[in-house]
């Protein structure tokens, strides 16, 4: 089955109270998969950029972004 992982990230941000999507950075220093589809959906205008934070555990960095209109917008298409 493929993954819309555009649909899916939107989804989850959109479903938080905040509409902030958070993913952790590796111990290693390296990013998920899911930042570059995040920074890519921050190009286009559905996210944007909220700031990268230390979690509460040592050696947790965050990248936060949050939800905008064009991006509940885009949701919306995809999930008709």
């Amino acid at each position: 089955m493929l993954v819309n992982h555009e649909r899916r990230l939107l989804t989850k941000a959109a479903q938080a109270m905040d509409g902030h999507i958070s993913i952790k950075r590796e111990m290693d220093r390296a990013w998920p998969g899911d930042h570059s589809r995040l920074t890519s959906l921050e190009s286009r205008g559905d996210l944007v950029w909220v700031g990268e934070r230390a979690g509460p555990h040592l050696g947790g960095t965050f990248a936060t972004w949050q939800i905008t209109d064009a991006g509940l917008s885009r949701l919306e298409q995809l999930s008709a």
